[in-house]
């Protein structure tokens, strides 16, 4: 999962999800109707993100993204990966990018940092949060990056964080 800025599942990474040219229009639609009834949960059980999660268009982003993205105005999505996840998991999703735009984490990266990092780094503190409050379940079908060392800190203590270890 990563923000469209900042996307770290670029073509050649296959991991979660495979890319496509064409868009199956059968799973597409069962996919979609995943996605509605994942944020119609979210607006049961957590108001507010089922609320800012039918805010964000859904855009079927097959040709160029193996997981989920944000821009902070569409939530792009790869089929293959949202049929996989549990529809608890698919909460935990729209949950995931939501707070990614609630948190401004495209607008924070910063000119200097690197881009990828910063994302990984914003994605163990999105994922922390979202196990605290307890939204969906924390998805389990593809590596989440969490680690609860990083509970409450900013993305950009993280990333600092990180780049220390990184080589």
């Amino acid at each position: 999962m990563s923000t469209a800025t900042t996307n770290s599942n670029k073509k050649g990474d296959q991991s979660a999800g495979k890319l496509s040219d064409t868009v199956d229009p059968v799973l597409d639609k069962a996919v979609r109707e995943k996605l509605v009834t994942a944020r119609i949960g979210l607006l049961l059980k957590a108001p507010f993100f089922g609320n800012m999660a039918t805010r964000l268009t859904l855009v079927n982003a097959d040709s160029w993204l193996t997981t989920a993205a944000t821009d902070g105005r569409k939530f792009y999505y790869n089929t293959d990966f949202v049929n996989k996840l549990r529809p608890k998991e698919i909460e935990f999703l729209f949950g995931h990018e939501v707070l990614h735009n609630v948190y401004d984490h495209m607008g924070r990266v910063g000119e200097h940092r690197d881009k990828r990092l910063f994302n990984c780094a914003a994605d163990f503190c999105v994922n922390a949060d979202l196990i605290e409050q307890r939204v969906g379940e924390k998805i389990t079908t593809v590596p989440c990056l969490y680690d609860p060392k990083y509970k409450g800190w900013s993305a950009e203590e993280v990333y600092d964080d990180l780049y220390e270890k990184a080589d």
